[in-house]
């Protein structure tokens, strides 16, 4: 049976931006396909800055950008599925994550086109780096059967849930992330910072997958063990509640890290329906059933 992947998500706006009358910066995005039974999810926080003045929409472009080149991106890297492809995997991924980047420059240029800088922002140098005020990372993560790709520039968390609960992180660090500053998609070389990992979810034994903003971790008491305290309770709760019932709590759960962090949060799940006790692979019964008239 070819596995089925189906997308959850959430985004809240952080008490600093709101107290600072900010709009959100991050951003998210999902695609599932039940038919096929592939899913794409990307989450992209803006920097906020006075110098990223446009990160919102920064944001925004990315995830969209993520979406489309890795969904494009899917019949090619399911092709490679073998025990022999692991670097050619890679080195797609590798390629796909030039073209988002690519994807994103293209559209924050039409942006920019259509909404030229005004003088007083061109004084302030934003015409001499026109990217810049867009600036944002960007996470993604794309399934096809059991393949699992991961691409992200800057800082924020991808992480993978073991159908026996075990939390691990797919990606290497990035010595350039200290807590403070993070590399960014408008750095002069993005794919400078660019980390990919392509997961074989039979040999990892993939349950569910969930990417954050750094609004999500940052304020945890236990800096290095939330993430995996997070997976554990996730592939839980997917069990015994069911995806519907994750879905509505997304709200409640992003909005206390964002209450007292201040920074907007958000979290995209990828979750496999084939695994022992995750029976669903959609939310269909989220709408109502249509009724039946009495005489038919």
């Amino acid at each position: 049976m070819t596995a089925c992947w189906t997308t959850l998500s959430g985004t809240t706006i952080g008490s600093v931006h709101v107290r600072d009358q900010l709009p959100i910066q991050d951003a998210v995005l999902t695609w599932s396909d039940l038919a096929s039974g592939q899913a794409v999810i990307a989450v992209a926080d803006g920097h906020g800055h006075k110098l990223h003045f446009r990160s919102d929409t920064g944001s925004a472009l990315a995830a969209v950008s993520a979406v489309e080149v890795l969904r494009r991106m899917l019949p090619e890297l399911g092709a490679l599925d073998g025990p022999d492809n692991g670097e050619a995997a890679l080195d797609l991924l590798s390629r796909t994550a030039a073209s988002l980047v690519d994807t994103w420059v293209a559209k924050v240029t039409h942006h920019l086109e259509a909404n030229p800088y005004s003088p007083a922002e061109v004084e302030a140098g934003a015409a001499g780096d026109p990217l810049r005020a867009y600036g944002t990372t960007i996470l993604a993560a794309a399934a096809v059967g059991d393949l699992i790709a991961f691409l992200q520039i800057g800082d924020g968390d991808s992480v993978l849930v073991s159908a026996h609960g075990e939390a691990s992180r797919p990606l290497p660090e990035d010595p350039d992330l200290d807590g403070l500053h993070t590399t960014s998609l408008c750095q002069p070389r993005p794919l400078d910072a660019l980390r990919v990992a392509v997961v074989d979810a039979r040999v990892d034994d993939v349950a569910l997958i969930f990417l954050c903003t750094d609004g999500f971790g940052r304020p945890r008491v236990d800096a290095d063990g939330w993430w995996r305290e997070t997976g554990e309770q996730l592939l839980e709760f997917s069990r015994t509640r069911g995806l519907n019932w994750i879905r509505d709590q997304l709200p409640e759960w992003l909005a206390e890290p964002a209450r007292i962090g201040g920074d907007d949060t958000t979290m995209a799940l990828m979750v496999r329906s084939d695994v022992d006790g995750i029976s669903r692979p959609d939310l269909a019964d989220t709408l109502p059933a249509p009724e039946v008239a009495d005489d038919a």
